[in-house]
């Protein structure tokens, strides 16, 4: 499967202007060191959720970070190496479109739930995800975001029973 061209930086302003509110951030300094390498996609419902953990995010030199509102077109439209996704206020539907979206994209998914809902948690880690508590803190979410681009990929077989 070919994938999308990523467009970082700058983001695309037409994806931007088509969601209205997206959040992006460049803030890690690199320092000289090496280049951004793991395109991560925060979505969130939430604005200040989505903003506060893209600007966690970026203080990695080694993530290029952007978030938005939930659109599975836009997991499509940005084709990241990492999806972190707040499920807040997303059903299970939305779930399974993020899910399927991130599979036809080949990214990692990373799921942020408030409370434990093992339903969710089957399909995400099913999917071939990480699924985590939002009580664990933002320490250490960098690191998995990174470390999550070696994990095995989603299941095939799973994500097209989604479908």
């Amino acid at each position: 499967m070919m994938r999308a061209r990523w467009l970082w930086p700058p983001w695309r302003r037409d994806l931007g202007e088509a969601t209205g509110d997206m959040t992006t951030s460049t803030q890690g300094d690199t320092g000289g060191a090496s280049p951004i390498t793991v395109r991560t996609l925060v979505i969130s419902q939430h604005e200040a959720v989505r903003h506060q953990l893209v600007t966690y995010l970026s203080r990695s030199p080694s993530l290029a970070v952007t978030g938005v509102a939930f659109s599975a077109e836009t997991i499509i439209q940005t084709c990241p190496d990492v999806l972190v996704l707040d499920l807040s206020q997303l059903g299970n539907a939305e779930l399974c479109a993020a899910i399927i979206a991130a599979a036809q994209m080949g990214a990692r998914l990373i799921a942020l739930a408030s409370l434990r809902d093992p339903h969710a948690e089957a399909l995400v880690v099913q999917a071939g995800g990480i699924y985590q508590l939002k009580a664990a803190g933002a320490n250490g979410l960098a690191e998995l975001v990174k470390t999550s681009t070696t994990r095995p990929g989603s299941d095939p077989f799973i994500v097209g029973a989604l479908a």
